[in-house]
């Protein structure tokens, strides 16, 4: 039994010798720190002999390599590549934590080829670099890149003095390769840069005197959607005449695109006055003579007035669908914003505004005359009013919103959802235009219109002008007398910005008056006109 417990306590005896037997003290020489070792993902040393001629690569590569430290841990890498013909030691590292990346490797300017050079070195957590960093040649060739012109941001066949074009560039070495592009109106060697990752601009001309067919001016640059100044002219742009934009794009070694091109006629910007000509049929000649003849009566004379021809393409009878005009830029901002805020005062004449969005031409206008208003502008519209063919759209046409009115007409289901103005019919002037003190002269129907509906303007920022007698039509094609319901054909806002006529004035195929004084003078009409001018403050 003794004996037992004696081995029983041996280990704790054992234990007890050797703490108190032993020196409490270490000796011995401390390990140094053992640097990291690196590995490429590319063993061999050089690929200069298994890539040649058209094999080498291009000059953005994906690399990756690994580390490893014996008596520590990788705490990053450094990196540095340089040409073969490149004095190494002039070379810079630059630590990273990733194990990969995409590298635009060097290419000498004006160089075609290059052999590269690209060393990793692990860095452990002493801070100590491995002393022979991983290291292999790339056999590198530039790619010419590349640019096109985006279809979806091509000018319109016509533009006056805002013009915005849009491109696609690339490079096949990889986007980091590009170093410009080029631009230049009607000269395909001289070019102005702008920055590689433009690729969107607008060039905005200065106004220019009437009879300024073949001036040469200078277009300054807006770069983006958002109208960026770069501060850069591009000279060489012909006024009254058909214009070439010439594009091209650079790469860091001044390899360019092959040279692409666009043309389109610029009339020159020679007025603050605006007339739209929206009346979207074939026969628009006759309205735009009589309207332009009104507005220049009414005008100083020999005030110049600038003519937007938005027609095309032209509709014919009163249904079916048609894009809306191909001379509006694909987008409204910012060349369509920018072109109209350019202008004090618009004389906008259309066809339809309001039975649909898709189509018509006011409705994408309309959102970006906003600042043209913000900034004093006066606008008179001569547009039938009908109702949408969807009806979903009477709260979302912005021509409708824009427009000074307060609703559409709502009809019964026992009537069709048109009326009549019959010859002879009265309009009755309803208010004193504000800002004038003068009251509108009587008129009345000196033909038969059956293309435009009356409106509801009761609200206090709407001031009716005309009412007109219309007769309403059952439903089984009856006339039954005189609507009872709203009868507004003509308004203006009572900020006086924005001013509206239903009514055609003149018969659009051969001219003759649609709308006379209440005695019969043809003349009488346009006084009306030339009155709702005067209270929106066009100059006089």
């Amino acid at each position: 039994m003794n004996h037992l417990l004696n081995i029983r306590h041996l280990p704790i005896l054992l234990l007890t010798l050797l703490v108190f037997g032993c020196d409490s003290g270490f000796s011995g020489d401390e390990f140094e720190n053992r640097p990291p070792d690196t590995q490429l993902s590319v063993r061999d040393e050089s690929l200069l002999d298994n890539l040649t001629g058209d094999d080498r690569l291009v000059s953005t590569v994906r690399i990756s390599w690994t580390g490893d430290d014996p008596d520590g841990f990788v705490k990053g890498y450094e990196v540095r590549f340089f040409d073969t013909a490149d004095n190494a030691a002039l070379a810079d590292w630059s630590f990273t934590e990733s194990t990969d990346s995409l590298f635009l490797l060097p290419i000498r300017q004006g160089e075609r080829i290059s052999d590269v050079v690209f060393e990793v070195r692990a860095v452990d957590d002493a801070d100590l670099a491995d002393p022979t960093p991983a290291r292999t040649i790339y056999p590198i060739q530039n790619s010419p890149p590349e640019i096109r012109i985006s279809p979806f941001d091509l000018p319109p066949d016509t533009t006056f003095n805002v013009m915005s074009i849009g491109w696609v560039a690339d490079d096949p070495d990889g986007s980091l390769n590009l170093a410009r592009i080029d631009v230049s109106f009607n000269d395909s060697l001289n070019f102005v840069a702008l920055p590689p990752d433009v690729n969107f601009a607008t060039f905005v001309l200065p106004q220019t005197n009437p009879g300024s067919t073949g001036q040469i001016v200078d277009a300054d640059v807006f770069t983006g959607r958002g109208f960026e100044s770069t501060g850069l002219k591009v000279p060489g742009v012909r006024i009254g005449e058909m214009n070439t934009l010439y594009l091209r794009s650079a790469d860091q070694t001044d390899t360019t695109s092959v040279r692409i091109e666009y043309s389109w006629f610029v009339k020159g910007k020679t007025s603050n006055i605006l007339y739209v000509n929206d009346h979207r049929r074939a026969s628009h000649p006759v309205l735009t003579a009589f309207h332009l003849g009104l507005l220049k009566e009414y005008l100083p004379a020999g005030t110049p007035v600038d003519v937007w021809d938005i027609t095309t393409p032209y509709t014919t009878g009163s249904s079916g669908n048609f894009p809306r005009s191909a001379l509006l830029p694909p987008t409204a901002q910012p060349a369509l914003d920018r072109f109209l805020r350019g202008y004090d005062y618009i004389y906008w004449v259309a066809s339809a505004t309001t039975d649909k969005i898709v189509g018509n031409n006011l409705p994408f206008v309309a959102p970006v005359l906003e600042p043209f208003f913000e900034a004093g502008g006066k606008m008179l519209v001569h547009s039938p009013i009908q109702l949408p063919v969807d009806p979903e759209e009477i709260a979302t046409n912005a021509a409708t919103l824009l427009l000074p009115l307060n609703s559409l007409t709502a009809f019964p289901d026992s009537l069709r959802q048109t009326l009549r103005l019959l010859g002879n019919a009265p309009l009755s002037a309803s208010n004193i235009l504000p800002g004038t003190g003068r009251s509108l002269p009587a008129l009345k129907m000196g033909g038969f219109v059956i293309t435009t509906l009356p409106y509801v303007a009761t609200s206090a920022a709407t001031i009716p002008l005309y009412n007109a007698e219309f007769q309403y039509i059952t439903r089984v094609g009856n006339r039954r007398g005189v609507w009872p319901g709203p009868s507004t054909i003509a308004s203006i806002s009572d900020d006086q910005r924005i001013g509206l006529f239903s009514i055609p004035l003149v018969n659009e195929a051969n001219g003759s008056p649609l709308v006379v004084g209440e005695d019969g003078n043809p003349e009488t009409a346009k006084d009306a006109v030339k009155l709702m001018l005067e209270s929106l403050g066009f100059p006089q």
